[in-house]
Parts: structure tokens; sequence; C-alpha cells
């Protein structure tokens, strides 16, 4: 079972496991050396399987159980999977997560300035509602003034409008897994915005 060989649309993908077909493979190609398993049994999962099992946990809010029901597999199993797949995500961090440099705050503060004449600014912060699927606990907690689940998150753009920060919560507690999702509902939002914005630079 290989959810990328299904005739899902990207938008179909993202509805499911919060990624299009493009980030999933990059994602399973960054892991492979971790998540590939010397084998030869029949039943071994592949890189992509195990990524998309985590992916489904993280994004969907619902329990180990519940996702392993609904891909076919074994609750231990799905527990192993993402336990593997985080530890390589955490593991690879540094590679993705970068504090700036003061070199780059000064780069900042200059290019912000020249743009509105406003002294030392190093980056641009504003809040908005992201969009999320209804967790499994707590979920009227989650239900915004315009009556849809949400989580109002903050972001942080540099000059050139790229984001550079935004904030994730995630526990270990799989009754709170729905915690991934609004980390991976961002992601999906920000995927997106670059989307546009890449396409409108290139028109």
């Amino acid at each position: 079972f290989n959810p990328l060989n299904k005739d899902f649309s990207d938008e179909e993908l993202r509805q499911r496991y919060r990624f299009g077909r493009e980030s999933i493979e990059f994602i399973a190609n960054e892991l492979r050396a971790d998540l590939e398993r010397n084998t030869r049994k029949r039943t071994a999962l592949s890189v992509e399987e195990q990524v998309m099992i985590a992916l489904r946990f993280y994004g969907s809010g619902s329990q180990l159980q519940v996702v392993g029901d609904t891909m076919g597999y074994d609750k231990s199993t799905v527990s192993r999977v993402v336990r593997d797949v985080t530890d390589a995500l955490v593991d690879r961090k540094d590679q993705y997560i970068k504090w700036p440099t003061e070199s780059q705050n000064n780069i900042n503060k200059r290019a912000f300035y020249e743009k509105a004449w406003f002294p030392n600014v190093i980056g641009c912060i504003d809040g908005t509602h992201v969009h999320i699927q209804a967790p499994t606990a707590d979920e009227p907690a989650y239900v915004n003034r315009k009556g849809f689940h949400s989580i109002n998150v903050q972001v942080i753009c540099d000059p050139q409008g790229t984001c550079v920060f935004f904030p994730a919560f995630i526990f270990e507690d799989d009754r709170k897994s729905g915690s991934f999702s609004y980390f991976f509902s961002l992601l999906d939002n920000v995927q997106r915005i670059s989307y546009k914005n890449n396409n409108s630079n290139g028109r």
C-alpha cells in the first residue's frame, strides 16, 4: 500500500496528508537514509509509507488507533513509525531551523530602512487565523468568532517577505495529537502563499 501510487490529485493529498506529492517525495528522500529497512520482508514498510503514516497522524488530529484503522496498520506499527519519522525529522532540525546572525540582522535593518525609512527593524510581525480540522480534544475551544476551527498564529517576515518564524506546539500525548495539525495546517498555508508569490513573480 503506497498512497502516492493512488490517483490522488495534489489537493486530495493535501486534504489527507497536509502536503502535495512533490513535498511528500522530498520528505521521503530527505529521510530515506534513516528510514529505509535493510530487509527482504514483503511486509516491510517503504520510506514513503512510513512518511505518509506519520503525516496522516500529524495532520489529522486522530489517535494512533484511528490512523492505523484508516490506513490498514496495527496501532503498534503506527506508533513505531511516528516515533521513527519524528526522530529523523528532529535530527535534521539544524539544517532547516536557523537563527539570524548579527550580520543578517544588520542587513535586515538596512533593507527595512531603505523600504520604509524606519530604523532598527529586523522583521515584520503579524497574526492570522489558520483553518484547521476539528481537533479531537477541546474542540469548542478552537471555534473562532467566524464560526470555523482555527488557531491564531504569529508570523514574522524578513524584508523580502519570506516567513522566518512561526510557533508550533507539539505534544507527546497522542490524545493531544490534534496539536500536530496546527503545525501542518500552517505549513500548508505557507506553501500555498509561497506558490502564489512565485507564480506572481514569474508573470
